[in-house]
């Protein structure tokens, strides 16, 4: 019956596309049955949100969803979230937030005279949501997925459960922020659709104003509140990756804020009216884009986000709507480009419209740039043997030449007057800000900048804060209201400095803490206190943190994940004023005493007997990214897969050696079957031929059991950072977030003042 009403409700937005586009061409009977079919399509996609919504907290195990993403030990906040933890699920959330947001912009449009050829747009874009789940079908049984296999009318005792590296809060919030920002970009692709068929070339950026800011906040927003979940809770030791899925969030966002600049000179002078109508489209289209990447499973080697290959009628599906929507766009636009007025430039150099011009042409190269970096393994694939990641120095190379482009052109365009600015009136304008850069960047020099390029970026940054901080404080004085620019480019001079400070100049150690015994890292004194058990898995280990007098304790998360069959880490941070000192586990080696056991050598697919427990050694686990990784230097992990089995009980664990710039370190695994702890000692590969491979492994009694006392002497390995003022990467996201709502009322009370 769910199946059936996701066919239908696909089938009202199809209709409603259609009925729109009828009312357009002059039929304004149609235009009624198009608001009819609209809302049974919101209320389709409602009750098929609800219904698996209900499933999932009802634990209806004889769905292949509610068994492949959810559990019953799952707490409630979680076990919403696994709504939209699969393919399936999230193409539903992206539908919901779709129909929503439809209601509004309907409201909205009808009152603008837009109604029709925005909504027969936007249904259009909902209908190929909705094609997706009939493709992939959310309410799909068991016994229809592995047919054969499984009984007609079997129930699952319990599911499969969430992945451990998403049971946090922050699966709650920060999926749904980033899908409201994904659908709000439909909106400006819809609005200039719109435009060329209305042959409304001037008047359209204004009632699209504020949904253009709305989606740029949303997505914002979800974009730092990944990195704040990767920072706070994924033990990266950052807040930003160049993951191509993290990158995928961020080029249409940096494609909606370069639009965002553009039609303020639009809006002002009637200039870049061509440039804004692709511009406008460009946010969706990189929408798609992002989303075959992730989706479609080119990325399943080179990205620890994406999902894996979702089947071929996905993947064509998907290069089909991209064809379909960005051939619908650029085909109109060329076909109307002979009539779009071509503006005639009437401003000067020293204008805010010349600098808004350089600002957002430089945000698109950044774009680019990160799009083609993101795109390396889907390039690669096409051309060449087998997809490969680029080398991740490449996005710092390319783009902090434009950041640093960005945050004087931010200073420049606040400064400058529209049309025309005269050179005594900027130079004295930015008297103050510039003297108060170059002191700002001659104290850091002094307290150890070296980088001339880093100097650089932060003496720009430096320059836009003073300045957006003086305009901004006018302005207030003025029309508060009318602030949100200056606030927002406050934030963004914030976060370039948090940037700066916590990852250019961040400090790391590795440390080594025997139980009981303090160690001095980084100025801190680390001693280990010994671990707690959270659950059957989960284990804090707790660590004692003092500096000058004061003493914090961090209890770091480590464990080992039967679902991700491999050791799990939490870090844990100590918030300071101006720096965060992080500490997140590597592995725990267990004292003399307890090393003590036997060495077994095994060639590949070989097994052999330990006392009551049978050991096979199955394979190297080495995957695409750890060889990236181990080709550019940086930290990778090679592991060993080993099956283990007792007693008709069976088990893989999987030990591995990991290697941080020539320092090794092993990570024992502990079987929950046998009570025995596996630890590399040695490995030999065979390229030539895998089958004559070889290892060499420890095995000894667990050092980490429930059923153990606690041991004695045991040795924490952690890596201790401190991330210097961390915080204004916060701060200025807060203050961007509030420049932005302001901007967003502010354009809400105009387009309403206007009618």
């Amino acid at each position: 019956m769910a199946t059936l009403l996701v066919r239908l409700t696909f089938v009202a937005a199809l209709a409603a596309a259609a009925f729109y586009g009828l009312s357009f061409r002059g039929k304004s009977k149609w235009l009624s049955y198009g608001r009819l079919s609209f809302h049974a399509t919101v209320t389709g996609v409602l009750l098929s949100a609800a219904f698996l919504l209900f499933l999932l907290l009802t634990h209806q195990f004889q769905y292949t969803y509610v068994w492949k993403y959810s559990s019953i030990d799952l707490p409630t906040p979680l076990l919403i979230s696994t709504l939209y933890a699969g393919q399936e699920g999230s193409f539903l959330l992206w539908a919901l937030f779709t129909a929503v947001i439809g209601v509004f912009l309907m409201s909205y449009t009808a009152r603008r005279g837009y109604e029709a050829p925005v909504m027969a747009v936007y249904a259009l874009i909902q209908a190929f949501l909705l094609l997706m789940l009939v493709v992939k079908d959310p309410f799909e049984h068991v016994w229809d997925t592995f047919p054969g296999e499984v009984e007609v009318g079997f129930v699952p005792v319990d599911g499969r459960g969430l992945n451990p590296l998403l049971q946090n809060f922050w699966m709650v919030i920060h999926p749904p922020i980033l899908f409201a920002g994904f659908t709000s970009m439909a909106v400006p692709y819809a609005f200039a659709v719109a435009a060329m068929l209305k042959r409304d070339y001037r008047d359209w950026i204004r009632p699209l104003t504020p949904w253009l800011a709305f989606g740029v906040l949303a997505l914002g927003t979800g974009i730092i509140l990944g990195g704040y979940w990767a920072y706070e809770t994924l033990g990266w030791g950052g807040y930003w990756g160049w993951d191509p899925v993290e990158n995928s969030s961020l080029i249409p966002w940096l494609a909606g804020i370069a639009f965002l600049h553009t039609i303020l000179s639009q809006r002002q002078s009637g200039t870049f009216i061509r440039l804004n109508l692709l511009l406008g489209m460009s946010p969706f289209f990189l929408v798609l884009y992002s989303t075959f990447l992730t989706r479609s499973g080119v990325l399943g080697d080179t990205s620890v986000h994406s999902f894996v290959d979702p089947g071929m009628w996905v993947y064509w599906l998907l290069v089909a709507c991209i064809i379909l929507f960005v051939g619908l766009g650029v085909g109109l636009f060329l076909l109307r480009r002979k009539e779009i007025p071509r503006q005639s430039v009437r401003y000067h150099y020293l204008s805010r419209e010349f600098a808004l011009f350089l600002g957002a042409s430089a945000i698109c190269f950044a774009a680019i740039f990160v799009l083609l970096g993101t795109s390396a393994p889907l390039i690669t694939g096409v051309f060449g043997s087998r997809p490969s990641a680029i080398d991740l120095s490449f996005y710092p190379t390319t783009t902090l030449p434009i950041a640093i482009a960005v945050a004087f052109l931010s200073a420049l365009g606040q400064s400058l007057w529209w049309t025309r600015s005269t050179k005594e009136t900027l130079l004295r304008s930015m008297r103050f800000p510039f003297g108060g850069a170059v002191a700002s960047t001659l104290v850091l020099i002094v307290l150890g900048m070296k980088d001339p390029v880093v100097i650089l970026f932060v003496f720009g940054t430096f320059f836009t804060l003073y300045v957006n901080i003086i305009i901004g404080y006018r302005i207030f004085q003025g029309n508060p209201r009318l602030a949100g620019g200056a606030i927002a480019h406050i934030g963004f001079a914030l976060l370039f400095l948090g940037f700066v400070g916590s990852a250019k100049y961040d400090d790391k150690q590795t440390v080594s803490l025997v139980q009981g015994k303090p160690e001095t890292a980084l100025g801190y004194t680390l001693t280990y206190v010994g671990y707690t058990p959270v659950d059957e898995e989960k284990f804090l280990f707790n660590v004692r943190v003092e500096q000058a007098g004061r003493a914090h304790t961090v209890s770091p998360v480590m464990y080992y994940s039967e679902f991700n069959d491999g050791l799990m880490r939490n870090p844990d941070i100590v918030n300071m004023l101006t720096s965060d000192f992080y500490v997140a586990p590597v592995s725990l080696e267990p004292n003399e005493d307890q090393q003590a056991g036997k060495t077994i050598s095994l060639k590949k697919d070989e097994e052999t007997q330990v006392e009551e427990v049978t050991v096979r050694f199955v394979d190297f686990d080495f995957s695409d990214v750890e060889k990236g990784a181990m080709l550019t230097g940086e930290e990778f992990s090679i592991g060993v897969v080993l099956e283990i089995v007792q007693d008709g009980e069976e088990e893989r664990l999987v030990p591995k050696m990991r290697n941080r710039q020539g320092q090794i370190s092993y990570e024992p695994a502990s079987s929950r079957i046998s009570g025995y702890r596996f630890t590399i000692v040695s490995m030999q590969p065979n390229r030539s031929d895998p089958s004559l491979s070889t290892v060499d492994i420890g095995v000894q009694s667990p050092s980490i059991s429930t059923e153990n006392p606690e041991p004695d002497g045991d040795t924490l390995i952690v890596e201790a950072s401190v991330k210097p003022y961390i915080n204004l990467v916060w701060m200025g996201t807060v203050t961007l977030l509030v420049g932005f709502t302001m901007t967003i009322i502010r354009r809400v009370k105009e387009a309403k003042d206007r009618n």
